[in-house]
């Protein structure tokens, strides 16, 4: 197989590797977002505060959602760190980076080193990748845990060394802890498809899979306990709008296994009837997955040499698929398996002396040819007129990533140069506009933080602000570094006036009805634009018709007559 030479130079790879973590540090110093990313920032914050690290609670009170990974790491960071951007997005990508080199031995393993070096570029290097570096929840630590645990479990079964089957099972253990059962689903379909793929009957009746499930109760065992004195042991707690409800029967079916059936809590299907939708993760594929997504399906009907990666992805795929509840990122925990399989597709790709390879080679390059000037016409369109950039700066980084895109399409030495060199500069010309320019612009409309930076900087009390119920967001916990109280309408107003001047936080569609309220004075301290900034529509986009998208949220300081 004669592959261009250019695919194992170090110095690349090195390169490459250094420019995507360049882009994912700029991201770290994006705010966090509503509505996930801040409220779990937010439930760290508390748990730190309480020191209370077995239950979890969200404004003081019980929490019954997300596993605690993510919660402990974050709370140890803002302990190590202080409370910041930068130290909520530490351990993810401490955990990606550990998630990358996994990937890379597990295509080493079964293929090639090149193979491993490929997968791991093209996993760092999509577009969802980039994405859950910044926006962080749950998935990043869980799929980068998943694929940890799959490497050494496989390296067991290659090597039968017991560290390895120590280290695939704590791998399952953290995947778990940071996204329920899933964590265990997707490594059992890929062994299941592995074994039964080579014939290996004998490899389902191991005893050191009991010794492994072992290490994942103990590993579990924390949380568990948990979870039984929070819920278990109090039945008439009111928790997701009921009572009765089991902390560990939650975890262990409903958060999981409940989004497949539909007997989960915050499942509504009439309201959000998209999930329903059998090909909703083929076309979220098709955008996470970028620059490299219309590489994959031609690779998954390339003739596999192991079935483990083929199963790990195919199977849960489907899986997920046929869930009552679907979002985008529960398909990134496939995202390093599938990097291997298109990682071995490209090899072949490569190999100029196959003769079969030249028609697929041709449609494969003209495809991310084609993606990227897709990908540079949207930059242009949304950092030219809909959020005009003004840095010289900005501008000038991205000339020369365009630059370095256009010189390897029409200036290419080998395969490799054009194949995959024009996608990649693409790429991260993309989302160093969107890190550098686009999120930090999109920021003025998240309230929520703005109005939370601004009370913590003024000074006001705590026991004195408010939130009208309607107007409440996340990340002015964060920001404000304090849980506010909410109150459902303006009748106590003069009340709590009375005592002293206090503060509410509120939209424009309830400012009118608050000023003509009778008894108080109402001084408007603060006013921000708002918008929910992770569900962009063409409204908002578009310069012309983003006012009418937008709400405005005050601040208002309330004194009696």
């Amino acid at each position: 197989m004669k592959i261009p030479v250019f695919t194992d130079n170090k110095l690349f790879y090195s390169l490459a590797f250094l420019a995507v973590l360049v882009i994912y540090a700029i991201g770290t110093l994006l705010d966090v977002m509503d509505i996930d990313a801040a409220q779990y920032a937010a439930i760290s914050r508390e748990m730190l505060a309480s020191g209370n690290y077995l239950q979890v609670y969200e404004h003081g009170k019980d929490y019954l959602d997300k596993p605690p990974l993510l919660f402990w790491f974050t709370s140890l960071a803002f302990y190590l760190f202080g409370i910041s951007n930068v130290a909520y997005r530490i351990f993810p990508i401490l955990f990606t980076v550990l998630g990358a080199y996994a990937t890379y031995g597990l295509g080493k393993l079964y293929y090639s080193e090149r193979v491993g070096k490929m997968a791991a570029f093209l996993l760092l290097s999509s577009q969802a990748f980039f994405l859950i570096h910044h926006d962080v929840r749950t998935d990043t630590m869980v799929t980068d845990s998943i694929i940890f645990a799959i490497w050494q479990i496989a390296l067991f079964e290659e090597k039968k060394k017991l560290t390895n089957l120590f280290l695939g099972f704590v791998g399952i253990g953290l995947a778990m802890l940071a996204k329920g059962p899933i964590g265990l689903m997707v490594p059992v379909l890929a062994f299941v498809a592995h074994f039964v793929g080579k014939g290996s009957w004998y490899s389902f009746l191991r005893w050191q899979w009991i010794l492994g499930l072992a290490i994942v109760a103990l590993m579990l065992a924390p949380m568990c306990y948990g979870l039984y004195q929070q819920f278990d042991m109090h039945p008439e707690k009111v928790v997701n709008g009921g009572t009765n409800k089991s902390g560990l029967y939650f975890y262990f079916w409903s958060q999981s296994f409940g989004r497949l059936t539909g007997q989960n809590d915050f499942i509504n299907t009439a309201s959000e009837p998209e999930i329903q939708d059998p090909l909703f993760f083929v076309h979220t594929f098709l955008w996470s997955f970028l620059p490299w997504a219309l590489l994959a399906f031609p690779a998954f009907f390339f003739k596999p040499k192991e079935f483990l990666t083929l199963g790990g992805t195919i199977l849960p795929f489907i899986a997920l698929s046929f869930s009552k509840y679907k979002l985008p990122h529960y398909i990134y925990v496939i995202f390093p398996l599938v990097a291997i399989v298109m990682a071995r597709y490209v090899e072949w790709l490569l190999d100029t002396e196959n003769p079969k390879t030249k028609i697929f080679y041709r449609w494969s390059a003209g495809l991310q040819i084609f993606t990227s000037v897709v990908l540079w016409v949207l930059l242009f369109l949304l950092g030219g007129y809909c959020f005009p950039i003004q840095s010289y700066f900005v501008w000038a980084c991205l000339g020369l990533a365009l630059g370095a895109t256009i010189h390897f399409i029409f200036k290419s030495q080998n395969r490799f140069e054009q194949l995959i060199l024009p996608a990649f500069f693409t790429i991260i010309g993309v989302n160093f506009m969107l890190n550098a320019h686009l999120y930090p612009t999109l920021a003025a409309y998240q309230s929520g933080s703005q109005m939370g930076r601004f009370a913590r900087e003024a000074g006001i009390d705590a026991k004195r602000f408010y939130v009208f119920s309607d107007s409440y967001h996340q990340s002015m916990d964060f920001y404000y570094r304090d849980y506010l109280q909410t109150i459902p309408n303006f009748a106590k107003l003069p009340e709590l006036a009375q005592a002293g001047k206090c503060y509410v936080y509120i939209t424009h569609e309830n400012l009118d009805a608050l000023q003509k309220q009778a008894g108080i004075t109402v001084k408007i301290l603060k006013q921000t634009p708002l918008f929910h900034i992770t569900t962009l529509t063409p409204e908002f986009i578009n310069p012309a018709t983003r006012a009418k998208a937008v709400r405005q949220a005050y601040i208002c300081e309330i004194q009696p007559k």
